[in-house]
């Protein structure tokens, strides 16, 4: 019997001893009316012990690839919809008792809530015990019942599968009940060849072949990925164009209601995080923020007359922005009208220099790379190739890129 085997058979057993008593449990996912409208539902559960560094950093840089790759989808027609759920777990500055496990942030299509719980992340060492937080997330998350939903795990991390009290054996039964799918990405350092205990004559491990035989059971996706893999930070001259249009299109947006200057003052404070981060970061974000998945249709008022959340004629006065308030009903369409079309033409400018700089980028990585090759994936690329695969089973597709025309000026 192979060593794979010998993984998957007890997993296998241990999730039929216990399917029964599981479907009767208390703990089952909480159920929301199902919908027909495309969504995809996405849990991001990242350890956070002490080795795990660079996996935070790559998935603050690199989860806007993979959203900007999700707004590509639609589905019969309708454009998909998001919604992200952030956990963390193995870290020293989380509690025993919880299982060393957080929840960031529940299930949210506020981008930017979720860029500021990845930048909440701090990396301790500790427990990573990846069957019950893979449990939390099941349980406790607002799982959509919709067949036609993709709901999917990515659990990220590099020591042993089986730690813990709660296996994933345990977990399993739910996940194949609510019909999600768990998607693991086990760490790697290449270099170094640390990849975890019980290293195999072949350079395997077995935390290597739980993690995947783990993903295999829900029909989920299994990746290696170098953890540590930083992009070469190269210049553009797209770069200066980018940011500045970024500022522009921020200026499109006319905050109003409760909460809307936390979500301002969180807006900006996501592109700061981007600022301060490579310009490959800074240009994920704005690719993502462009897209229709990113909006603030609770916060900003031009989003939410574009969204049907807010209907301007019937909309009392007194909730409108100051400015709005002084204006007849059709100037105030027309403010409204005009902040929509400026928003759409910064996004359009935006979406060519996006493109442009990232096929300069393209050209000038293969010419260096040259004959050594393609690096090892990193997050963002088991992110967004697992996405674009599963979605297109649960019936989603997807806008083909044309492939931009690359001069030197912007």
């Amino acid at each position: 019997m192979s060593l794979k085997t010998r993984l998957i058979v007890p997993l296998v057993l241990g999730s039929l001893a216990i399917s029964a008593s599981a479907k009767e449990s208390n703990s089952a996912p909480v159920a929301t009316t199902a919908t027909d409208e495309p969504l995809a539902q996405i849990a991001l559960l990242l350890d956070t012990s002490g080795s795990m560094e660079g996996l935070i950093d790559q998935a603050r840089c690199q989860l806007w690839n993979a959203i900007s790759e999700l707004s590509k989808a639609s589905r019969e027609g309708s454009t998909s919809k998001l919604e992200i759920a952030v956990y963390q777990y193995g870290s020293e500055l989380l509690t025993e008792d919880a299982g060393f496990i957080r929840q960031v942030t529940e299930f949210t299509d506020d981008l930017d809530a979720v860029s500021r719980a990845l930048f909440s992340l701090k990396v301790k060492g500790g427990e990573e015990f990846c069957g019950q937080v893979i449990d939390h997330a099941l349980t406790e998350l607002t799982w959509n019942p919709a067949p036609e939903t993709y709901k999917a795990i990515f659990i990220a991390g590099n020591e042993s599968f089986d730690q813990g009290a709660v296996k994933f054996g345990q977990a399993l039964p739910k996940a194949l009940d609510g019909d999600v799918v768990v998607n693991s990405i086990y760490c790697f350092d290449p270099k170094s060849r640390k990849s975890g205990p019980k290293t195999t004559p072949g350079g395997a491990t077995a935390g290597m072949e739980q993690w995947e035989a783990a993903a295999k059971l829900t029909g989920g996706m299994y990746f290696q990925i170098d953890h540590n893999h930083h992009l070469p930070e190269m210049e553009t001259p797209f770069d200066s164009r980018m940011r500045e249009l970024n500022r522009e299109m921020n200026k499109t947006f006319v905050w109003h209601g409760e909460g809307s200057q936390q979500a301002a003052q969180n807006q900006q404070a996501q592109d700061d995080n981007a600022a301060k981060m490579p310009d490959h970061a800074c240009a994920a974000r704005m690719s993502a923020t462009i897209g229709h998945l990113y909006h603030h249709a609770h916060h900003d008022l031009i989003d939410a007359v574009d969204h049907g959340k807010v209907d301007l004629a019937t909309m009392p006065e007194a909730k409108m922005p100051e400015a709005l308030q002084k204006m007849t009903p059709e100037q105030r369409d027309s403010f409204v009208e005009g902040k929509l079309a400026a928003r759409d033409g910064i996004r359009r400018q935006m979406a060519d220099v996006i493109a442009k700089r990232h096929a300069f980028l393209q050209r000038k990585m293969s010419e260096e790379l040259g004959e050594e090759g393609k690096p090892m994936p990193a997050f963002g690329d088991a992110l967004v190739s697992t996405v674009r695969s599963q979605a297109v089973q649960r019936g989603f597709e997807f806008d083909q890129d044309e492939e931009p025309q690359v001069s030197i000026k912007p």
